[in-house]
């Protein structure tokens, strides 16, 4: 699992259109977190990723079930809304929820909005894959997806 700075130098063509994909042109991050906990169903919520120091990070209610999720399984998949013509960018790996104060205030330093409570739980995303979806002649006969994995591994390990 690598922190977004280590992602970054692994792999700085996906970690690029990754930033484009889910940092809007008002600085906010947004995308779609999926997650699924042991005792129910998966989850898919809109979320806000802020990105702080060499780290990628979310911020939610204490009482949601991502949360949840997130405790229980420590686990996650990260989708940006779609680009133009249908680019497609999605994360994956493992989170730690952050106890440290410095790190909660830093994190809480790089929203760019105050919508989160300085008391909601934090969680730290390590990044394990990732894929990344382009099109070919959108619109026209003969579309075709081009995917993009990183690492280059077999698409039933990268994708939900």
């Amino acid at each position: 699992m690598l922190s977004w700075v280590e992602f970054e130098r692994a792999a700085p063509e996906f970690a690029a259109a990754g930033r484009r994909l889910l940092v809007g042109e008002d600085g906010v991050a947004i995308g779609f977190l999926a997650t699924g906990g042991f005792a129910g169903p998966p989850h898919l919520s809109p979320v806000c990723p802020i990105f702080s120091g060499d780290h990628l990070y979310l911020s939610a209610g204490a009482n949601t079930p991502k949360v949840r999720d997130l405790r229980d399984s420590h686990g996650y998949a990260l989708h940006a809304f779609l680009g133009q013509n249908d680019e497609e960018f999605q994360i994956r790996g493992s989170v730690q929820e952050v106890t440290s104060p410095a790190e909660r205030w830093a994190v809480h330093e790089a929203i760019p909005f105050p919508a989160f409570d300085v008391e909601d739980p934090i969680f730290q995303l390590a990044v394990a894959g990732c894929l990344w979806v382009s099109w070919e002649r959108v619109g026209q006969p003969g579309t075709r997806a081009l995917r993009r994995r990183w690492p280059d591994a077999p698409p039933d390990l990268l994708e939900l």
